[in-house]
């Protein structure tokens, strides 16, 4: 019944769709990563609406940018109220919604995750060819790889052992932008050495005789005080690390493939003990 009311909604709107050869004019985000890279390669006059997480600071690289524009919840009903003429979304947008809007013929492009510079530079090249801006993408493209690459240039020769370590032993092992990010910048990656693939938990005692040089984390809620995050503190880690604390890395830099992982990979490798 909800689908036949939504098609109405459309039929009474009058909206159309016809897409033509022009740049879209109308464009929806409903993710966060989107919004990220939309926000860096759209006319402002091209973006409609993003996501509501765009606005957070701690997770959305672009959030000084995106107060300029309305938010939306990915509703469905709020969605087609926005006539968009492309809606952009992440692998992990809600199916059922995604389904329903190409029913309604709606133009819904869906962004794959990123999890190494390759498929950063390929969404980034995505997003640019949508809206019309494949000069501007890859521009962002090659001053990332620029920036990599100078940082690349001035890694040691000798490679210290890091790792991300999360509340609850939570870790980022191979194919993870952590992972990519701790090569490019001179570290190895304890968690790749101890099997970890993608997201996975490393226990204490595990990363105890992994003998690392320096620790890594990134709070989604800074100021909070979990049990698991205190434990990001124990002594024995702290001895481990000649009483170096974790590094905090924000979020911000690689919840989303962007070029924005040129910064966390410039940290990564401003903190190599000298």
């Amino acid at each position: 019944m909800k689908h036949v009311m939504l098609t109405l909604l459309i039929l009474l709107t009058g909206y159309q769709t016809t897409w033509g050869d022009d740049r879209p004019q109308r464009v929806v985000s409903i993710n966060l990563c989107t919004d990220q890279l939309l926000l860096l390669l759209a006319e402002p006059e091209q973006i409609t609406s993003i996501s509501h997480l765009a606005l957070e600071p701690n997770s959305s690289y672009m959030a000084a940018k995106a107060v300029q524009f309305p938010v939306n919840f990915a509703k469905a009903e709020e969605l087609i109220d926005l006539k968009p003429d492309l809606i952009v979304a992440g692998l992990y947008t809600d199916r059922s919604l995604v389904s329903l809007l190409k029913k309604l013929g709606y133009r819904v492009e869906i962004f794959p995750l990123s999890s190494n510079i390759e498929d950063i530079r390929n969404n980034i090249r995505l997003m640019a060819k949508l809206v019309g801006h494949e000069a501007e993408g890859e521009r962002l493209v090659s001053e990332m790889d620029q920036r990599l690459e100078q940082i690349s240039r001035a890694n040691p020769d000798h490679r210290p052992r890091g790792a991300f370590y999360q509340p609850n032993g939570y870790t980022s092992g191979r194919n993870t932008l952590q992972h990519s990010a701790l090569l490019l910048a001179g570290w190895n990656n304890i968690a790749d050495e101890e099997g970890v693939v993608g997201y996975g938990s490393i226990d204490l005692e595990r990363l105890i005789q992994a003998q690392p040089d320096q620790l890594f984390t990134s709070s989604y809620a800074p100021g909070t005080q979990s049990r698991g995050q205190k434990m990001l503190h124990h002594p024995v880690l702290k001895k481990l690390t000649q009483g170096r604390a974790p590094i905090e890395i924000a979020y911000k830099y690689w919840i989303c493939g962007g070029p924005m992982i040129a910064d966390a990979v410039k940290m990564l490798h401003q903190s190599i003990p000298q």
